[in-house]
Parts: C-alpha cells; structure tokens; sequence
C-alpha cells in the first residue's frame, strides 16, 4: 500500500502539470475568449478543443515505444519531449489569445480570422504532444505496477490530475488579483495574462521531469536481470509487429463494437459541458472570472472523493462497471441540481451541483480507465493503451467541440432564452449519461479481457 501511494505521487506530478495545463486552456482561456473577448462558443470550442482531434497519434506513438528494443529507455523519452512541446505551445497559444484581445478591441477587428487559425494550429500541435507523453506514461503505469495494484494506483495519479486543477484555480486567482474585482479593466486582464505565458512553461516542464526521470530505469534493470537467466528469451527478440495486424486482431474480437460504443458514450456525456460550465456561471449567475475558474476547484473537490470511493471501495466491491453506472446516477443527479438552480439564482444548489458533478465524474473516469487499463498484453501495452486512449480523447474532443457548438446553434434558435440555450446542452448530457448507463448493462467484461489476451499473446 505504501508503495503503491508513493510512486502514485510521483507518477501523479505529470498528471498535475496536465491538470493546471486543463484549467488554464479549457477554464481560463475559454472563459476569456467568450466572456471577455466575444467570440461565439462555437468557434473558441473548435480551436481549443481542436487538439483531442490528434488522439489517433497516440496509437502511433504507444506501438513505437513498444518497439524499443529492450535494455534501452522506452517511455521517459517520450514524455520528457511531450512536456517540453506541450510547456512551450501553451506559452504561445497564451500569445496569441492576447493578439485577438487587442485585435477584437479595434473598430475594422484585423485578422481575427487568421489568428483564431492560428490557435487552432496550436491546439492541433498541443494534442500531438500530449498524446505522445499521455500514452508513453499510461504504458509506464503498466510496466512498473501489478494488476492488482493498478487501480489503487490509478486512484492516486488522478487525484494528483485534480489537484493539478486546484492549484491551476488558485494560480489563475493569484496572477489575476486585479482583474478578478467586480468591474476591472481590460489592462489588469492583459497583464495577468501576460505574466501568466511566462511563468507557466516553466512550471508545466519542471513538474514532468520530477515525475518521471529515473522511474524507468528501475524497469530496464529488472528486466536485463531476468533475461539474463533465460538464454530462450535473450535470443528470441520481441517481433516487430504492423500495427494493421494489431488493429485487426482487435477487431474481431467479439464484444469489441459494443465495449468502444459504450465507453465513448460515457465519456462523450462526462464532457459535454466542457466548454459551456463556466460561461453558464457567467451568463445565469453573474458570476465574475475568478469565481467561474474558482468552479474547477469545487469540481475537484469533488473528483477527489469520487476517486477514493471508486479505486479503494467501489471498483473492489462492484466492479468496474457497475461503479461506472453509479457515477452514470449520480452526474444526472449533479446535472439537475445545476438545471434547477438557475430560475432561482440558487447560487450554493449551483455550487453543490458542481461539486456532486466532480463527484460523479471521479467515480466514472476511474471505472472506464481501470476498465481500459485491463485489456491491455504484455508486449503490446503502448499500442492497446494508445488505441483505448484514442477513442477517449475523440469522445472527448467531440464532446468538448459539440458542447460549444449545440450551445451556439440553440441560442441562434432562440437567442432571447439564455436558460433554454444551456438547458440544452446539459439535457442532452444528462440523456447521454443515460443511455451509456444502460448499455453497460449488455458488456461482459471478462470474456471481452479473456479475448484479447489470448488472441495478442500470440503476437509477442
């Protein structure tokens, strides 16, 4: 157990510097560029959420790593460059918000076009990098825990992911001091951000080097030791396999439609309102920048016990996707509770909703991950792990995109209900959450892990 926690807090400083690197991106950049900037949900969904579109890299990416040869680092050099891309893009991407505030002040707005464009590029690039370190680290989990082990692990490493997110909260807070008073000019906002592009980079990329460097190492002499008292092994190399051939070996396993339907179901419903939670707290509730980026910390709150209660209690207890079908209940529940709070500016039910949605989601996130995580074979864990995390960034990125986009299409239906227009998006989440709940019902999810083990044990 203490092991498990220790290296989950190591493992988990990557997953906290993807948190803040979240916050900042999808909390305080879409935030601004809506609220602030004015421009359309739809088009700031698409340029920000435009880098889970690189998710089929990372099926690219977990097969080169597998195909290291052994003796040699295969996931740290992954994630270090990822980290160092990552780290810089978002300077630049926080370069380039700042180019389309000044822009969109002007009378004729220059360029706004070209420089949305950019951004978008950005995005692109910035999914590229995380894929690559994303993949390469989930392999890593695999090759440096048991079975048994992992979704305790797992509980611990997303739980460093939220408090990624809290402290991103109270950064956004501490370099936008100025700007976050009720009617601050558009100057403190620019200099908040301006401090903000500078500082960041630097603590994205410090985080993953203390979290990963010499972990691996431990793996790689481990396994010289073993290979070395098995002449059999040490002369029969791992095959390179083509990565078609894995990819239809794992299609023809029975069950292999539903259990990607369902999963990218669940997790297209878990991220709907992405794009839309903080300017809902904005336009319903009046609430400032800070207090809506302040939401991503009641959130996690949230996410932290939901991730307790799955990877020590409900996984162990109720399998994995019973307890995703919980969390199904309950972010309906949270969901209503944010609905029902509005018409009576309720603003603490509204905070409660969001603190029982993060709940929600820390349960459902944990389930689906500890699930995907068991399908994986030795000698092919990066390429499995990479197509399972291929589909969750496309539901994801789907989610992310579609939320801004069904936002903008209902207020252009009805542009003098606002309340009808966000009533949308989270009744279709709440749908959404519902059918995934019932699907799940139909996955049978040890003849589904029987399957691929004995059809990929033959590729090693």
């Amino acid at each position: 157990m203490v092991r498990v926690i220790s290296l989950g807090l190591r493992l988990g400083l990557f997953q906290l510097s993807l948190g803040i690197l979240g916050v900042l991106m999808l909390g305080l950049f879409n935030r601004l560029l809506i609220a602030e900037i004015g421009l359309p949900a739809a088009v700031v969904a698409l340029a920000i959420g435009a880098q889970q579109l690189m998710g089929f890299t990372r099926v690219w990416f977990g097969n080169r790593s597998d195909q290291i040869a052994g003796g040699g680092l295969r996931r740290t050099p992954f994630i270090v460059k990822s980290a160092l891309a990552f780290s810089l893009l978002f300077g630049l991407a926080g370069w380039v918000v700042l180019q389309l505030a000044e822009t969109v002040a002007l009378p004729s707005r220059p360029f706004v076009g070209v420089w949305i464009g950019v951004l978008t590029l950005i995005s692109l690039a910035l999914g590229t990098a995380i894929s690559a370190g994303g993949t390469a680290f989930s392999a890593l989990i695999v090759d440096l825990t048991s079975e048994r082990e992992r979704p305790r692990l797992l509980s611990v490493v997303w739980g460093m992911r939220l408090l990624g997110v809290l402290i991103g909260s109270a950064f956004v807070t501490r370099i936008f001091g100025a700007a976050c008073e009720e009617g601050a000019s558009g100057d403190a906002v620019i200099a908040g951000l301006e401090q903000l592009i500078v500082v960041s980079p630097l603590l994205l990329f410090g985080l993953v080097i203390f979290s990963v460097v010499g972990l691996e190492r431990r793996v790689v002499e481990r396994d010289s030791i073993t290979q070395s008292g098995m002449a059999d092994v040490a002369n029969d190399p791992k095959k390179n396999v083509p990565l078609l051939q894995v990819l239809g070996r794992l299609r023809a396993i029975p069950q292999f439609g539903r259990f990607v339907g369902a999963l990218c179901l669940f997790t297209f419903s878990m991220f709907l309102n992405d794009a839309v939670l903080e300017p809902y707290g904005a336009a319903l509730f009046g609430m400032s920048l800070c207090a809506t980026t302040a939401l991503n910390a009641l959130m996690a709150m949230g996410f932290f016990v939901g991730l307790g209660l799955s990877g020590f209690v409900l996984v162990e207890r109720m399998g994995n996707i019973r307890t995703a079908q919980l969390g199904a209940v309950l972010a309906v529940m949270a969901l209503a509770l944010m609905l029902l709070a509005a018409p009576g500016q309720l603003l603490g039910f509204f905070r409660l909703g969001v603190m029982l949605f993060g709940l929600s989601l820390g349960i459902c996130i944990h389930a689906s991950f500890t699930l995907m995580f068991s399908f994986v074979e030795e000698g092919n864990v990066g390429v499995l792990l990479g197509i399972w995390g291929a589909f969750y960034a496309y539901s994801r990125g789907l989610a992310t995109i579609g939320g801004g986009g069904l936002l903008t299409l209902f207020k252009t239906l009805n542009p003098d209900h606002v309340f009808g227009s966000y009533g949308g998006v989270f009744g279709l989440q709440i749908a959404g959450f519902l059918v995934a709940a019932v699907l799940m019902r139909r996955l049978d999810a040890d003849a589904f892990r029987t399957n691929v083990r004995y059809r990929f044990r033959e590729l090693v």
